[in-house]
Order: C-alpha cells, then sequence, then structure tokens
C-alpha cells in the first residue's frame, strides 16, 4: 500500500501530530473525466473523518479499517455520513483476509439501494436492487472472474454517470453496466462485509465532469470483451437464480406486455392485503406495531422509565469496568477526536475481556441481563418478538380458510401470478430447464449420500 502508516491508536503523540496530507493522484478512470476531490480517506488514527459511522466491529488498524471479530458471525456495514454526489468516481483498496468472502460498496438513495458492486474472492460483480416505489427489480449487470489475491491489497474505482455504470480492477478486469436506477443521486455510501478479516484503505471520491472522448469507442470494446469472456462458474440453483432474476428485470424493463401482467397481480393482491391487513402485515410492518406499542408503554407507565434507567445504569458500569482495566483509553474520547474511535477501542478491549473470561465483567453482565429481565417481565408487552406477532398473523391468515370471498379473491391472486409465470416461459423456453437443473441439484443435496 502507498503511504502506509502503522500507528499507536493509543499513542498520546500521535493523536497530537500534525498529519501530512497527500494530494491523492487522478484515479485511472475509463469512463468518466475527474473533477473535484469530493472526499478522500486515508483512515489514519490523527485524521480520521468524524463522518464515518461504525462500532466495535471496526476499528482502525495499520492505517486502514479493519472489520474485527467483534460479533464475528454477522454481516455488518461502516457508512459515511451525509454523501450527496451524482456523477462520480469512487476509488478504495481492499484486502479479502480472514473469513470475508463478501464485500460490497453499497449506494442509495430515497430510502433506496441504487448500487452494489460486490467483491468475492474469486471474482466481483455488479447488482441493482429492487425499488417497489419506482416498479424496478433486482439485476445483476455482469460480473467477471479476477484472480485471488488473499491478504494482498487491490484498488477497485468505479465510475458512474447518469444511467451508466463501470467498476474495474484494471484495464481486464472490469464490469460494464446500464440501469435506469444508476441515474440518482447517491445519498447513502457504505462498505458492508459478510465476516471478518477484510480491511479497506484510500477511499476516495471525485466528481466527474463529463464523459471521456474516446468513452463510446472504449465501450463498444469492453461490451465486447465482457460478452465473450469466461462466466462464473456456478451451481445450477445459482444459475437458475440468476437468469430468472435478470429475466424478470429485462422484462420490466422492456416488455409492456409482462408489465401490465405485473401491474394486474399487484393491483389485485393489494387490493387483497388492505382489506384483511392483519393477516398480511409485513415484518416490517409488525415491528413498527411493536414499536409503536413499547413507546406507549414508556410513555403511560412511570415504572417503565424506572426499571429502563436501572438498566442502562447497569449497562454503563460494564462500560465505566472495561475502561478501569485501559485507563488511557480515555484519551480517545478528548475534543477533535471522533467519537467512533473510543467506542471502537472500547469494543476492542471489551471483546478481549470476554474471551478471556473476565469474572467481574461477567458477573456485571450477569446484573445487567438480571435488570433486563425484570423490566420484560414486569412489561412483556413491550417486548414482544416478532415471531410471536408472526404467529398471531399466520393464525389470523389461516381462519381466512373458511371465508369464500377472501378465497375468491385469493385464487384470483394466485391466476395472476401464474399468468406471469406463463409468460416468462414463453418468452425464455430455456428456463423450464434451468428450474428442473435446480430443483435436481437441490434434491440431490438433501439425498443421503451412497457409499
Amino acid at each position: 500500500m502507498n503511504s502506509r502508516l502503522i500507528l499507536s491508536l493509543l499513542c498520546v503523540s500521535a493523536i497530537s501530530a500534525t498529519a501530512t496530507a497527500e494530494t491523492p493522484a487522478p484515479p485511472d478512470a475509463l469512463m468518466c473525466v475527474p473533477g473535484e476531490l469530493n472526499f478522500s480517506e486515508d483512515f489514519d488514527p490523527t485524521t480520521v473523518s468524524d463522518r464515518w459511522g461504525f462500532k466495535a466491529d471496526f476499528a482502525l488498524r495499520d492505517g486502514a479499517l479493519l472489520r474485527t471479530n467483534v460479533d464475528p458471525n454477522e454481516t455488518k456495514r461502516v457508512f459515511l455520513k451525509d454523501p450527496s454526489f451524482h456523477n462520480t468516481i469512487i476509488q478504495f483498496d481492499f484486502k479479502l483476509s480472514g473469513q470475508t468472502t463478501d464485500l460490497r460498496l453499497v449506494t442509495g438513495s430515497g430510502g433506496h439501494y441504487n448500487s452494489v458492486t460486490q467483491i468475492h474472492p474469486d471474482h466481483f460483480e455488479v447488482n441493482t436492487p429492487v425499488d417497489r416505489d419506482a416498479g424496478i427489480v433486482p439485476a445483476q449487470l455482469d460480473e467477471c472472474i479476477r484472480t485471488p489475491r488473499p491478504g494482498q491489497w487491490r484498488t477497485m474505482t468505479v465510475e458512474y454517470w447518469d444511467d451508466e455504470i463501470v467498476a474495474h480492477l484494471s484495464d481486464k478486469e472490469f464490469v460494464l453496466g446500464k440501469h435506469p436506477i444508476i441515474d440518482r443521486t447517491r445519498e447513502y455510501f457504505a462498505f458492508q462485509f459478510d465476516l471478518p478479516g477484510a480491511s479497506i484503505d484510500n477511499v476516495r471520491i471525485w466528481k466527474a465532469t463529463g464523459q471521456r472522448e474516446d468513452w463510446t469507442e472504449t465501450r463498444e470494446k469492453l461490451a465486447m470483451a465482457q460478452a465473450n469472456r469466461e462466466p462464473v462458474r456456478r451451481d445450477p440453483a445459482d444459475r437458475y437464480k440468476l437468469e430468472y432474476m435478470n429475466l424478470k428485470s429485462r422484462l420490466t424493463l422492456n416488455d409492456q406486455t409482462y408489465r401490465d401482467l405485473v401491474a394486474r397481480h399487484d393491483k389485485l393482491e393489494a387490493a387483497l392485503h388492505a382489506d384483511y391487513a392483519e393477516a398480511f402485515a409485513t415484518h416490517k410492518e409488525l415491528s413498527k406495531l411493536i414499536a409503536k406499542q413499547k413507546q406507549h408503554i414508556k410513555e403511560t407507565e412511570p415504572d417503565f422509565k424506572a426499571l429502563e434507567t436501572a438498566v442502562h445504569k447497569a449497562g454503563r458500569a460494564e462500560d465505566d469496568y472495561v475502561l478501569s482495566t485501559k485507563p488511557e483509553l480515555a484519551k480517545l474520547k478528548e475534543d477533535g477526536i471522533p467519537k467512533q474511535r473510543y467506542t471502537s477501542e472500547l469494543g476492542q478491549v471489551r471483546a478481549q475481556l470476554e474471551a478471556a473470561g473476565d469474572k467481574q465483567l461477567a458477573a456485571l453482565v450477569a446484573e445487567t441481563a438480571r435488570r433486563q429481565a425484570a423490566l420484560v417481565a414486569r412489561f412483556p408487552a413491550a417486548f414482544e418478538s416478532v415471531e410471536t406477532v408472526v404467529e398471531k398473523r399466520n393464525a389470523i391468515r389461516k381462519s381466512l380458510n373458511d371465508d369464500s370471498e377472501f378465497q375468491t379473491r385469493n385464487r384470483a391472486v394466485v391466476d395472476a401470478g401464474k399468468a406471469i409465470k406463463d409468460y416468462e416461459h414463453k418468452v425464455a423456453p430455456n428456463l423450464a430447464q434451468l428450474e428442473a437443473a435446480s430443483k435436481a441439484y437441490i434434491d440431490s443435496l438433501k439425498s443421503p449420500k451412497t457409499k
């Protein structure tokens, strides 16, 4: 890595030192002309931006941002606060190490994602997600095999111009794509790690001022190379899933007959769900109901606040004890130091104490759990699980089996869905074969292996 600094995160002199900022070199762009540098991050502990949002699951290490072993089995994100860019060039260094097998650059706007650059050990791909409000379904724009280089740094550049995108590691390793959802102002920016171990560094965001003069010619060459290169190897189930997803996307964007079939199905389904809302409430809607119920209890039950305060006090006692084992961390709470650094480093120390079986911390954790259990026992309705509410919803749905009007309308929805499937198979005759191969493959995994 260029200018990689190995710094002690807790060194007072390093915290107070003045960092020498180097102006990043312009990106090696294929499509866009780089303009103003809007954001630059080297993850130097003395200069790291306070716009990053992360906790103990990330830490500044060796001049980079590392996905730590805290919550090792969970997907985690680090996001940049208040981004806003449309036509742009994003560049970052990454190192796939440890357990990480899926690193993503995610952008979004208006409460929806609009592009996902997904990096795996042996390939990378560019995907576009769903936006139900705009009638857009997910798609994979394309993918590219890459040489696995575990533990080595690589540089990814992602360029956006209107509805076009090109992500590239080199002039031979690239993904070219085009989709209307790309043509949006990006107001969400995050890196997602499936598991611990990987690092990112040297994140740059340039404004793009135009497309290169030779882009039309370059686009043609890239498109031809992309169409003729070796595909990523996939098992039959993944192959069917990908082909079906992209078929639905193509038909949604380009086929009015298909859009009409989908619109009819969606209209019937929406009306049915509206008239029988309790039977079709989504997980998100149920979660909101639980949160609303909890808030009502907090506002009307004085004992709730007292018990909740006791839980929070016990949690602070845990943090105070962790800090007492490494008091120098308190310097990270001083003015001018991004708040996430203290949270991150305190979490690393806590994880070490937990791994070592620290008895005093365990006792404090047990006390917090005891107080939380008392709060839940006193106000169980405030902590009802989504699973419990889903069971109630399913019971309501089952009770409608004897409702003739519901059954008639539900059958109409099912038939409309079948019409969509029939049309898909009509325009893509190979879909049935892919689906059969997928089913056979999945069944083979379930079957007991013969010796």
